[in-house]
Parts: structure tokens; C-alpha cells; sequence
């Protein structure tokens, strides 16, 4: 079972870094890779929020960073504690005889793959902002998505990687927006 999983996992990875591949998407997908990292992400959010509505980030800064902190550090514990190796190390034997390609937009990364990073930390930012907004929740999975993908298409995860990246960010932001509502409603209870 666990064989066929990690299959399906390979060949997923191929369809979209090979399958996908177009110069448009390079640049997309490097851009987004780029500046889509958690120190990226948070600064684009608070910018955006404090666009919107400035009361907002004054109430939400310190948790919205305490959401990518929190989820920054369960991930960092798995990527040393299991230690995947990337794509290009997986498949080295394979790209060596050009068995296979892949198509590599940016820096070529060759350790610690599991869970992603950047998926986490967007994850984390855009799920907090989608519980402060749900009306954009289309958007917000759309910006996960975009984030997901995008590590995949680059060459540097597996799509493993970016799902368990994604979930855990969304769990910690979730951790977190719980922990605020119940220290709220801890403070209410004190006042009465």
C-alpha cells in the first residue's frame, strides 16, 4: 500500500513539474516560489490587511505570526526528523542516465523535503486570513492551491510534501485562532 502511495506520488510529480511546463509558468511559479516564503507571505498579508482595514492588524498581527511560528516549528521538526530527500536526489540515478527530466525553475534543492515549507507558511496566513474573512474563502484556497502547486512544479517537493504542508499550516492557524477566542472569552469571564 504504502509503495503504491509513494507511486502515485512520483508520477503526480511528473505530470505537473513535466506535464505542466511552459516558459509563462516558469515565471509564475518561480515568482510565487520566490516571494511566497513565510517571511513573504506575512508581510503581504499584513500590508493588504492594514489596506483594508487597520484596526484589523493591530487585533491580529502578533497571531498571524504566532499561527506561522507555531506551524514554522512542527515543521521544521519533521523535515529533520524524516528527512526525505527531494526530487532531484530521489531521482538522481535516473537524471545521471536521462531516464528522466526535471524541470528545475530556480534553485535546485536536494534535501529535507517533507512537508513544504512554503506551503505551510501559506497555508498558516492564508487560512488566519480566511477566518477574519470567510467571504473570500474561494480566494483563499485558491492562493493554498497556487502555493501547493507551484513547490511541485519548480522541482523541489513531491505533492506529499505540499498536502502535508498545507494541513499543517491550516491547523496551526486554526490552533491559534482557537487559542484567541478561548483567552477572549477567558478575559470576558474575568470582567464580569
Amino acid at each position: 500500500m504504502l509503495a503504491r502511495l509513494e507511486q502515485l506520488d512520483q508520477q503526480l510529480f511528473f505530470a505537473i513539474n513535466n506535464g505542466w511546463s511552459a516558459p509563462m509558468l516558469d515565471y509564475l511559479f518561480w515568482t510565487l516560489s520566490t516571494f511566497g516564503n513565510g517571511t513573504g507571505m506575512v508581510l503581504g498579508a499584513l500590508l493588504w490587511l492594514w489596506w483594508i482595514d487597520r484596526d484589523t492588524v493591530k487585533r491580529h498581527w502578533a497571531w498571524l505570526i504566532l499561527a506561522v511560528l507555531m506551524g514554522a516549528a512542527v515543521m521544521q521538526a519533521l523535515k529533520y526528523g524524516i528527512d526525505r530527500p527531494r526530487p532531484l536526489s530521489t531521482f538522481a540515478p535516473l537524471l545521471e542516465s536521462g531516464q528522466v527530466h526535471i524541470n528545475v525553475v530556480g534553485r535546485a534543492l536536494s534535501q529535507r523535503s517533507f512537508p513544504s515549507g512554503h506551503a505551510q507558511a501559506a497555508a498558516s496566513v492564508l487560512t488566519y486570513v480566511g477566518c477574519l474573512y470567510p467571504r473570500y474563502w474561494l480566494g483563499w484556497g485558491a492562493g493554498i492551491l497556487l502555493a501547493a502547486i507551484g513547490r511541485v512544479y519548480v522541482g523541489v517537493h513531491f505533492p506529499s510534501d505540499v498536502i502535508a504542508g498545507a494541513m499543517l499550516g491550516s491547523f496551526s492557524a486554526l490552533a491559534v485562532i482557537y487559542l484567541q477566542t478561548r483567552i477572549s472569552e477567558f478575559r470576558m469571564h474575568r470582567l464580569e
